[in-house]
């Protein structure tokens, strides 16, 4: 099955490097719209053939081999979907990487879709750590999309409070400000 995401397509996109609450690094692939939004879009309907193609522009701004952690979705949005978007990306971008990939992250809670901006950053506490956790010393967070970042500086605290070093953090696209109020609801883990 072809995807909107060869290579020839994604020869164009733009790279972002931003920073998310608490001076978190992030890289992005590229801005979430055109072709990079309707393979995410797709993946989050559960159309598996996107992964491949999304990890291998996540691999892409990974600095090596390094430790992955997985901005996991709730268990409930993962068995809906037949899979788990960042814990797929950070295991297939690993393999191509040669990092490792510390699935530690449990997330809880309700989706952010139809949130307002105020009411994401506002949201504290939706991860814990899985209870046979190995924890590493140090780690870069993987996810999908980054619309203001509640997401990954959420899970960068969790981690840090259990003495892990959150390096930074590498999504598939950012959603910048400008994007629409149903462009923001349609793309939340």
């Amino acid at each position: 099955m072809e995807t909107p995401l060869c290579e020839r397509c994604t020869a164009d996109l733009r790279p972002v490097a931003l920073m998310a609450g608490n001076a978190l690094y992030v890289e992005a692939a590229g801005a979430y719209d055109g072709r990079l939004r309707e393979a995410v879009l797709a993946l989050k309907r559960g159309e598996r053939a996107y992964l491949d193609p999304l990890a291998r522009l996540v691999a892409a701004r990974l600095p090596g081999a390094v430790e992955l952690v997985p901005a996991v979705t709730t268990r409930r949005r993962a068995n809906g979907r037949g899979f788990d978007q960042a814990r797929e990306l950070a295991e297939r971008a690993a393999r191509i990487t040669g990092a490792s990939v510390a699935d530690v992250l449990v997330k809880h809670g309700g989706p952010q879709r139809g949130g307002g901006r105020a009411d994401r950053l506002a949201a504290r506490g939706r991860f814990a750590l899985r209870a046979d956790a190995m924890l590493p010393g140090e780690a870069i967070l993987i996810d999908d999309v980054m619309t203001t970042g509640a997401t990954l500086r959420d899970a960068a605290a969790t981690l840090a409070l259990a003495g892990v070093v959150v390096a930074g953090a590498v999504v598939v696209a950012h959603a910048p400000r400008e994007t629409s109020a149903a462009g923001r609801e349609s793309h939340e883990a």
